[in-house]
Parts: C-alpha cells; sequence; structure tokens
C-alpha cells in the first residue's frame, strides 16, 4: 500500500497522536504571533497610548529611547527586515527540511529562535534592534513554515483544510493575547524578553515529535517509515498493526519548476493571478494591523479587535466555501471587493478624529481580507495539477512576503497622505476581486494531477463553475489559447502535495 492508504485503512486520519501533533502546532501559532505585531506596539508614540494607558513611561517606547519620535520611517525599517527576515527563512527552511527531514529542521529552528528573541530585548541600538528583528522573522517563518508541512504530513489529507483554517483562528488569538500583554507589561525591552519566554514550551514538545513518515516514504526510507507508522497506530489504539509500503514508481523521473508551471498557458495565466492575490491579501491584512493607531483612539482596543473580528470571518467561510451557490471563486472575489470598499470608506471619516465609523470600516475591512486569506489557501492548491502544486504555493507565498514588507510602511504612508494609503488598499482589494473572476470554480472537482487534467477540465463543460457574466468574452478571450497546451507529463502522477500557512 502506499502512504494514503496507510492513513485512510490502518492507522487512522486525525487520530489521538494526530491530535497531540496539531495541539503542538497550534500552540506554537499563538506564542509566536505575537512577535509579528511586536513593534507595533514597542515602536508606537507616547501621544499614541498616554491617554488609553496610564501604565506607560519613558522605557515603554523605543522611540524615546533612542531618540526616533521624529524619525517614524525607522519603525518602517524594522518592521520590514522581520517580513524579509520571515521571507528568506521560508526559502531557507523549506530547502532544508526536504533535504535534511522535518523534525531535525524544526529542533535547530526553535533552539536558535527563542535566544535570538532575547537578543532584541538586550538591543543596544535601534540598528541591532532591527538586525535582530530580521533573524527572528527569518526563524520564525522557517520554523512555521516546516511545522505547518510536518502537521499537515501527519494528518489525514480530508483535514487538512480544516486545519488550516482553525490554524488561521490561532493566529487570532495571538494577536489578541499580544494586544492584552503589552497593555499590561509596558517597558519595552520586559515585553520582548516575557514573549521570548513562552517559546520555551513548543521547544520542549518538538522533542517528543517523531519524523515525517511521508518525507521518509518520499525519501523511499520504507523500513523506517513503517516503524514509525506502526508507532502512530498503536499510539490511536489500533492492535496489531500490520503496514507493508510500497514505493508508486514515477514513469518519468522528472522535477518540476517554475519553469514549467509558467511554461503552460493556463497554469500560466492562474499562476500570475494568484500571485497578486495573495500580495493584495498580505499587503491589506498587514496595513491594516498596523495602522490600528490610526484607526482608533486606543491603540490596544484596535489591535485587539482586529484578531476577533477574524472568528466571524472564518465561521463566514466554514459556512459558505462549500455550497455550490457560492464556492471558492465567488467567495474570494465577495471578500476581496468588499474589503478593497471598506478601505475606501474609511476616507470618509479622516476629518472626523478617530471616530468609531473609522473603527468599523477598518474592522470590517480586516474581517473580510482575513476572509479572503483563508479561502485563498484552499482554493490555490486546488487550480494547479500536482506536479506543479509545492511550485505554485511557493510562488504564491514569496509574493505575500513582499506584500508585507510593503505594508510596513503604511504607518508611514497615512501619516503623509491618509487618502493616498486608503485609496491604494481600496484599489488592491477591489482590483484583485476583479481579477480573481478570471479564474475557474473548483468546487466539486477533483484537483488536476497533471497538465493533461488541466486541458481536460477546460476543455469540458462545467455546469457548476461560477460565471460572471461582464467578464466572461475576456476569460473566452484569454483561454484562446488552450488548444497549444504541451501534455508535458503522463496521466498518473504520486500526490505528494504539501500547502504551505502562515
Amino acid at each position: 500500500m502506499d502512504i494514503d492508504d496507510c492513513y485512510t485503512k490502518v492507522v487512522g486520519t486525525f487520530g489521538r497522536y494526530q491530535l497531540w501533533v496539531f495541539f503542538v502546532y497550534l500552540t506554537n501559532i499563538i506564542i509566536i504571533c505575537p512577535q509579528t505585531f511586536l513593534t507595533v506596539f514597542v515602536g508606537a508614540k507616547p501621544c499614541e497610548v498616554n491617554s488609553t494607558n496610564p501604565r506607560v513611561d519613558s522605557r515603554s517606547f523605543i522611540g524615546v529611547e533612542w531618540n526616533l519620535l521624529d524619525k517614524g520611517w525607522i519603525e518602517d525599517i524594522i518592521q520590514s527586515m522581520f517580513f524579509v527576515g520571515y521571507l528568506f527563512g521560508v526559502i531557507v527552511f523549506g530547502q532544508l527540511s526536504d533535504r535534511f527531514g522535518r523534525r531535525v529542521i524544526m529542533l535547530a529552528g526553535f533552539h536558535l529562535l527563542m535566544p535570538v528573541s532575547l537578543m532584541s530585548g538586550y538591543s543596544f541600538n535601534w540598528q541591532t534592534f532591527a538586525a535582530t528583528r530580521f533573524g527572528v522573522g527569518f526563524l520564525m517563518g522557517g520554523t512555521a513554515l516546516v511545522q505547518f508541512i510536518y502537521t499537515q504530513e501527519m494528518i489525514g489529507r480530508k483535514w487538512w483544510a480544516y486545519t488550516g483554517l482553525l490554524g488561521s483562528a490561532t493566529f487570532a488569538v495571538g494577536i489578541m493575547l499580544i494586544s492584552w500583554t503589552a497593555f499590561y507589561i509596558t517597558p519595552w525591552r520586559l515585553l520582548t524578553r516575557n514573549i521570548a519566554y513562552l517559546q520555551i514550551f513548543p521547544t520542549l514538545c518538538i522533542w517528543t515529535l517523531c519524523e515525517s513518515p511521508r518525507w521518509l516514504y518520499s525519501k523511499g526510507r520504507l523500513v523506517e517509515a513503517e516503524m514509525l507508522l506502526v508507532k502512530m497506530a498503536k499510539r490511536n489504539g489500533v492492535k496489531d498493526p500490520v503496514i507493508n509500503l510500497r514505493k508508486k514508481i514515477d514513469k518519468i523521473n522528472q522535477h518540476y519548476t517554475l519553469i514549467d508551471l509558467l511554461g503552460n498557458i493556463e497554469t500560466r495565466k492562474r499562476a500570475f493571478i494568484m500571485a497578486y492575490l495573495w500580495f493584495v491579501n498580505s499587503f491589506i491584512y498587514y496595513a491594516l494591523a498596523l495602522a490600528a493607531s490610526d484607526i482608533s483612539k486606543n491603540l490596544y482596543l484596535s489591535e485587539g479587535l482586529q484578531g476577533l473580528v477574524e472568528f466571524p470571518a472564518l465561521l463566514f467561510c466554514l459556512l459558505t466555501i462549500n455550497r455550490m451557490w457560492c464556492g471558492r471563486k465567488r467567495l474570494l472575489v465577495t471578500c476581496f471587493i468588499f474589503s478593497g470598499l471598506f478601505s475606501l470608506a474609511i476616507m470618509a471619516f479622516q476629518n472626523k478624529e478617530k471616530s468609531s465609523g473609522k473603527l468599523v470600516c477598518g474592522l470590517l475591512g480586516k474581517m473580510m481580507i482575513a476572509a479572503s486569506f483563508s479561502t485563498v489557501y484552499i482554493y490555490t492548491p486546488e487550480l494547479f495539477p500536482t506536479v506543479v502544486r509545492n511550485v505554485a504555493m511557493g510562488s504564491s507565498s514569496m509574493s505575500s512576503r513582499v506584500g508585507g514588507i510593503l505594508a510596513s510602511f503604511s504607518k508611514s504612508l497615512i501619516s503623509y497622505n491618509s487618502y493616498l494609503a486608503y485609496s491604494m488598499f481600496g484599489f488592491a482589494g477591489v482590483s484583485a476581486g476583479i481579477l480573481a473572476m478570471l479564474l475557474p470554480e473548483t468546487l466539486g472537482r477533483k484537483p488536476p494531477d497533471t497538465f493533461d487534467d488541466v486541458l481536460k477540465q477546460l476543455n469540458k463543460g462545467k455546469p457548476d463553475d461560477v460565471h460572471f457574466p461582464i467578464i466572461t468574452m475576456f476569460k473566452n478571450h484569454i483561454s484562446n489559447g488552450n488548444d497549444q497546451i504541451k501534455l508535458l507529463v503522463p496521466s498518473e502522477s504520486e500526490e505528494g502535495d504539501v500547502t504551505e500557512m502562515t
């Protein structure tokens, strides 16, 4: 039997052992999430929080300690260094985990993350603080990616979408945690160190996890994979499990790259569209989060509410994403367009200093972009054939990181010209929604395994596809070249795709 049969027929797709793996994953998300938004609080200006938090003093802000209050761009640089590190961490750790295994790379990353995070709390100037934030982003991005891959590999495929959505919900809990913690622990050095100390728990938990059987299977180490699968089955309550793995033979021993993804006219169109959608998702999501001090006079309340509104967003996704009248495409289009419209609506309240109307529009915009973020994680892997699915997810994720880097400068842009800033957010959201109309619906369809399957789906009448008549002629025009798609792979392909969540 192959590895998927082992999970479905013997080990179990979500037994007691997988539940522990998933618990460790969720715990780590809650603990490392505050690192993403730390600069929002330690880099704030005294005038932004003095009226809402009587605990703050000169020790609460890096700007006061290092005389940066008139240099807001430095805070943006520090935040952007975190996202730059995150981008490089995803690239480096992804390659290392594919070569050396998931567990050993997770152990190395987590054991380095806590000391580097502590170094941020001992920085002696803003340059060293920015450097340590780069290191934190590098290690956090890398370990988060590998742990996500590991968790998905340990769980049956039918649970992947649900575990992804729950991971997003847990990230929202982390946002609320940093808002609450920053309110009560105001000295920025103490806050930074306490957040770092919390990482002890997931670091210790990683030692209780075994190597990924799917990774061992992909490397041809079948005996080791069988031994681990038997142990997992026993922990899941299976009596006398018998596992005999057989490796599928690839008809064409070939590795597919970005060149193959872009060499096909249909997957190229989808890849470019999804790259822009991921970019916009990250750009608006983090821009609104980092602009919390602008949309409300209470920074802590605004940031906490931005985490809270993600729960109804995820519930909205769960209730609609598998409905035939909605599906992935229509849900994504709706979320993008409304996130853009709510961002534009914030401008109507710019003359009113941090009014409740601005807060409501900001929260609704954050809710819709959070919903689109959750949807795009599920939608993207369904659009691409198995042979290039990881490549497509990787390129999309890199576009997302670029959006996060640019979002780091949103606070300065709002200070310079708030109308320009929110106009950019609005245009990005609406344009992403319009572009998403060009994509096919995937609900109720088996994801393609090969480029041949993509061609068959395009040539086959699809009654369940969601059409937007206003752009049908443009969609048909773009698809005119499908008869020239080259069949690069056979009709059968080994399934081994894993999707990434941040």
